[in-house]
């Protein structure tokens, strides 16, 4: 009977419904069958997550020749700072045009044509003897870099393999620092005095990467697809059946009721103010993890004296080791202290941060290798862990349907405020008391604006112990009146 009624209400809304707006609803459920090449999509795979890898090389190049490049445009350390800046402002930028225009033309396009323009601006980039024209074209590789690295997450999701799908998207950020020891490694190579020839590797492999992406079928990458149950894929060897939904290019409403939406999601978002403590937490975090690898190769010569061969291996270490050590150890605060889903999960992050911090003082304070290279290492490892838990916070304090729009929101954030003026800051400290023989002070300020992280997790923990005591409360009221119910009907 009830299941009759719930169809009778379909029906009745559905008659309600104007023409248009059913005629649309139609068109939207609208199903054709795809195939799709596994083998194909297993390239495509490769070729994607190896494009993300490629785009970070630059960074990597950027922070192995910073005396040479310093030297070669006679820089001060707060303008090579700049490079940092611009390629936030760049980034921002980037994040807001990927949003407007996602719903407006080929989301392959944006995947594919944009890695072949960050190649020939990665060409172009050591062509020029001005510096400023230098940190200008940084800014641009900035912004193309955030239209392909915004789409392959997301062509994961929707094109992995439904099995592996957790492990591609692993495999997708472990390349992310492979990418920057790359760089490194290249830098080596080639030598600092030739940093461009390692720009120019980096440049041939993304226009072939974006080349194969707009050369591709457009089926293999525009489309969001759902695989189908077993019954109705085909028997052909390596096909699988794919149902065809648009998710790139859907306009399911009026442009004006879509434009009302998103300033009402925003709206909704950013008065939150559990997520913006979050956010705040997180970005001094990211701003921080950022500028010390940004400029962790500077620090390692004229801190440590190193020369180029040790200070790529060292790089290397602390970039591999790091990561990897802040995955071991998160099934082991999952254990014993919860998921970031718990309401003491600020208080974990504040009291690992506290921890992370101190090791990174330790590594820039001790003028002393080895101690230098575990300390970092812990930093690394520990800090990582950290904004996976503050990440994860910030996510479950926002409804499920504004998700998308909190996770561009937070990156906006974190690229136009710490991620951009952080290297700014460094550069700045360097140059007023490195004369003075204080060689750490670039270091030291991002340690201690980083360290500030904790006060706002030591606030979020409060907001959330807040929140679990009203919970309770109402808890109680319900079962007080349960219980009330029960003795009024025994009577």
């Amino acid at each position: 009977m009830s299941e009759k009624k719930d169809v009778e209400k379909i029906e009745e809304k559905d008659q309600n419904t104007p023409k248009e707006d059913q005629s649309q609803k139609n068109e939207d459920n609208k199903v054709n069958p795809v195939l799709l090449n596994r083998t194909y999509r297993f390239i495509a795979y490769l070729i994607m997550v190896t494009t993300e890898m490629a785009m970070n090389v630059s960074s990597g190049v950027l922070s192995a020749s910073s005396k040479a490049i310093k030297r070669q445009y006679t820089m001060k350390d707060v303008e090579f700072g700049y490079f940092g800046l611009a390629q936030g402002i760049g980034r921002t930028l980037g994040c807001i045009f990927y949003t407007v225009l996602v719903n407006q033309i080929s989301a392959k396009w944006l995947g594919g044509a944009f890695s072949i323009f960050k190649g020939l601006v990665l060409a172009s980039f050591g062509l020029t003897q001005s510096k400023w024209v230098l940190i200008f074209l940084r800014g641009v590789i900035g912004f193309v870099h955030m239209l392909p690295s915004t789409y392959i997450p997301l062509w994961i999701d929707q094109y992995g393999f439904r099995k592996y799908k957790t492990v591609q998207m692993s495999f997708l950020q472990t390349l992310v620092p492979v990418g920057k020891v790359l760089g490194f490694v290249l830098v080596n190579i080639f030598t600092e005095e030739r940093w461009t020839v390692a720009y120019n590797v980096e440049a041939i492999y993304l226009i072939f990467c974006g080349s194969f992406i707009v050369l591709s079928p457009s089926k293999y990458f525009n489309r969001k697809v759902v695989l189908m149950s077993d019954e109705e894929r085909p028997t052909e060897y390596k096909q699988e059946k794919w149902k065809e939904v648009s998710v790139f290019n859907q306009r399911t409403s009026k442009p004006g009721a879509r434009s009302k939406k998103l300033w009402n999601d925003l709206y909704t978002v950013i008065t939150n103010y559990e997520f913006e403590i979050c956010n705040i937490a997180k970005a001094l975090q990211t701003g921080g993890h950022s500028c010390v690898h940004f400029w962790c190769g500077d620090f390692m010569i004229n801190r440590l004296g190193m020369d180029g061969a040790t200070k790529t291996m060292i790089y290397t270490l602390m970039n591999l080791s790091g990561p990897a050590l802040g995955f071991i150890l998160s099934p082991v605060i999952n254990k014993y202290f919860g998921s970031y889903e718990t309401p003491h999960a600020p208080f974990v992050i504040m009291a690992l941060h506290i921890i992370t911090i101190t090791f990174g003082l330790l590594a820039t304070l001790i003028d002393n290798v080895v101690v230098f290279v575990v300390c970092m290492t812990l930093f690394f490892g520990l800090l990582s862990l950290c904004l996976a838990m503050i990440f994860g916070c910030s996510m479950i304090s926002i409804n499920q349907e504004l998700k998308g729009i909190c996770f561009s929101v937070a990156n906006i954030t974190n690229m136009s405020t710490t991620g951009a003026l952080f290297p700014v800051i460094y550069g700045k400290m360097n140059d007023i008391f490195n004369p003075k023989g204080i060689k750490y002070a670039g270091m030291l300020s991002i340690m201690i604006l980083n360290g500030t992280s904790s006060l706002f997790c030591l606030e979020l923990g409060r907001i959330k112990m807040r929140k679990k005591r009203e919970e309770e409360k109402k808890e109680k009221l319900i079962n007080g009146e349960n219980e009330e119910g029960k003795e009024l009907e025994d009577k």
